[in-house]
């Protein structure tokens, strides 16, 4: 029996560069500026701009709530004993896959769209990793690192 290193463990997760009390300090500030240029321009009697602003406000809302929602997302790979678990977590969904480390191929692909995907599976079984939170270089980077993680204790 092979002994496997502990805690090798993999996150890619989006550059959130804003925290959760930024958004509403964004937020407020935009809809502050709108409502103000908004009523001025009401005032010299262009009303019709108001039910515009407030539609401006709303999308500006939606567009918010998106990324709120999808804050915490993330995607990782852990090489647990004889297992590699791949989690993925989007807003309200995770899913968990496992494999056993001894089968797992870890593959590049060139994708329709002119990116490269980084899957990784075993028995006819893939699951592409990184596609939202990584680039190419990275999972190039990520699959080289996988296959050296992988390669040590075959």
């Amino acid at each position: 029996m092979a002994s496997y290193p502990l805690g090798y463990k993999i996150i890619a997760k989006p550059s959130n560069s804003l925290s959760p009390k930024g958004f509403v300090w964004l937020f407020t500030s935009i809809v502050l500026i709108v409502m103000i240029v908004a009523i001025g321009v009401s005032q010299i009697g262009a009303w019709f701009v108001l039910p515009f602003a407030g539609l401006e406000v709303l999308a500006f809302a939606a567009a918010f709530y998106q990324v709120h929602v999808h804050y915490n997302d993330y995607e990782s790979i852990s090489l647990e004993g004889d297992s590699v678990v791949i989690e993925k977590h989007a807003h309200k969904s995770t899913e968990k896959i496992t494999f056993q480390r001894y089968w797992v191929k870890v593959t590049l692909r060139d994708m329709l769209d002119g990116t490269v995907g980084l899957f990784i599976g075993s028995h006819g079984k893939q699951v592409e990793f990184g596609k939202r939170f990584m680039d190419d270089m990275q999972r190039i980077e990520l699959a080289k690192q996988l296959k050296v993680q992988l390669a040590k204790f075959e």
